[in-house]
């Protein structure tokens, strides 16, 4: 019998829309109560990650920024591990724009989101239930922040090139994954969920390969690689089902893939 469940949010446990529904929600409890451990590991922001800890009405700490950043369950951050400087100075130097003017780069400093253009009408858009927004602050401030996660959201074949390049420029010394088609993140080279999922479920008294883990893009190879069980979503990113070939493929997170597996599993 497993002992923990470590989740991926968006495109996991999450719904199409971002969102919990209740058969999620009322799992969740069910298998807590038969006291298996339950963790978030997730790319959002604290914030982002808090929403959805809060409304499975669960205190339990949360990985962010792919392994990056951890907060305790009362909202302590107890590790974080920010890019070197020195590679977020050869991430700047990328013309990204010229690749594709459409390309929107944020960063993840601390608890905060920030941007360098005005474009929060491409967020609402996307999710018009969104309780947080990226902060605009202009080039000169951004670069001097320090940060847990850059990111880049554009067109798939577009930031394919603009992989290319920065994998280049940073000699591929730091982490550089779509997390989806959409969404290219660069975080240090030492972050990842199944270093961040041991930290936590050490102080459990638990080891990874007595969890079981789901997760739909490339962030989250390591961890499904590691955990005692992998469960790759139905709607996973082609390059993690590429990655992880002899890993069970659940039902996708539109047909609530992880509960339906959690109540398998556990009750």
């Amino acid at each position: 019998m497993y002992k923990a469940v470590i989740s991926d949010l968006d495109g996991t446990l999450l719904n199409e829309n971002h969102l919990l529904n209740d058969f999620t929600i009322e799992t969740v409890r069910k298998i807590t109560e038969k006291g298996i451990k339950f963790y978030i590991a997730t790319g959002r922001s604290y914030f982002g990650a808090k929403e959805i800890m809060e409304k499975i009405n669960l205190k339990i700490p949360l990985i962010t920024s792919n392994g990056a950043r951890i907060m305790n369950n009362e909202g302590k951050e107890i590790y974080i591990n920010n890019i070197d400087k020195k590679y977020l100075e050869k991430i700047y130097e990328v013309e990204y724009k010229k690749i594709d003017k459409d390309i929107i780069m944020n960063g993840y400093s601390g608890s905060n989101w920030y941007i360098v253009e005005d474009v929060l009408d491409y967020y609402i858009k996307q999710r018009p239930d969104r309780l947080h927004l990226p902060k605009i602050i202009n080039e000169n401030e951004f670069y001097n922040k320090d940060y847990t996660k850059i990111f880049f959201l554009g067109e798939h074949d577009k930031l394919l090139k603009l992989e290319k390049i920065i994998k280049k420029v940073t000699a591929e010394e730091v982490n550089v994954v779509f997390v989806s088609e959409r969404s290219l993140e660069i975080f240090a080279k030492n972050s990842n969920k199944a270093t961040a999922a041991k930290y936590l479920l050490q102080k459990d008294g638990i080891k990874l390969s007595e969890a079981v883990a789901f997760g739909d893009g490339y962030n989250d190879y390591e961890l499904l690689k590691e955990a005692g069980k992998g469960y790759l979503m139905g709607n996973s990113l082609y390059r993690l089902i590429e990655g992880l070939p002899k890993h069970e493929i659940i039902e996708s997170n539109v047909d609530d893939g992880v509960a339906k597996k959690l109540r398998e599993l556990f009750l």
